[in-house]
């Protein structure tokens, strides 16, 4: 999995290193969830806002297809606030929901070593 440089953390979670450690190491943990960008397959589409619990990363599809992680939030409300909060400030900021062109002005670029950290 990626993750923005600049990720974003609900109030809920009170230890962000500790989160982003958990989720590299791929713990099991029901209430953590993620907040990512998806992969478009429509050439010049950019990737929507999605949520799930960190529990779905274990998916062989994620394996094989890691996921842009934006945020990290505790438990299936707090996910909704953080999605909320990503999507008002790109409008805010662009005048669009944009939300991949804001975070990533310059595209997102690939890094060896099978992590990658943007923004």
């Amino acid at each position: 999995m990626y993750f923005y440089r600049n990720l974003y953390f609900s109030p809920l979670i009170t230890n962000p290193g500790k989160a982003v450690s958990s989720l590299r190491r791929g713990d099991l943990n029901p209430t953590l969830y993620v907040v990512m960008l998806s992969r478009s397959q429509v050439p010049g589409v950019s990737g929507r806002v999605e949520f799930c619990s960190s529990i779905n990363l274990l998916q062989k599809y994620y394996k094989d297809n890691p996921p842009y992680i934006i945020g990290i939030a505790r438990g299936y409300q707090d996910s909704i606030e953080t999605v909320r909060q990503i999507i008002q400030e790109t409008w805010e900021k662009t005048g669009t929901v944009d939300v991949q062109s804001y975070l990533f002005p310059h595209g997102i670029r690939e890094r060896n070593g099978g992590s990658k950290e943007d923004g």
